[in-house]
């Protein structure tokens, strides 16, 4: 892969980061990768395997060919919470439900 596709791909990760109000190192651990590591494919300066990939794709909710190409993603007008709770699977948006209920019932 070219230094300028590499360079490409971390752009994408740190808006989408950035969006989600998330630190590289926040989001390194949800990820299950070093913040380190994380940094160096921010910045375009080393490569990721298929493995880290997949780690990251699912721990953003986005497609793997957004990450990679810049297509297949359209981010929505809506909030932030609607978009990723739009790219969750049925299991994520119940226990969503669940901590947004304990959270509110803590509040009042």
């Amino acid at each position: 892969m070219e230094k300028a596709q590499l360079k490409e791909i971390g752009q994408r990760l740190r808006q989408k980061r950035t969006e989600l109000n998330l630190t590289r190192e926040e989001f390194a651990e949800l990820a299950d990768i070093s913040p380190g590591f994380y940094g160096q494919i921010e910045v375009g300066t080393t490569q990721m395997s298929i493995d880290t990939l997949i780690k990251i794709t699912t721990s953003m909710h986005l497609p793997m060919e957004y990450v990679l190409f810049g297509t297949g993603y359209s981010p929505s007008d809506c909030s932030p919470i609607i978009e990723l709770l739009n790219n969750c699977t049925e299991r994520e948006i119940k226990l969503a439900e669940r901590l947004l209920k304990l959270y509110l019932l803590k509040v009042d």
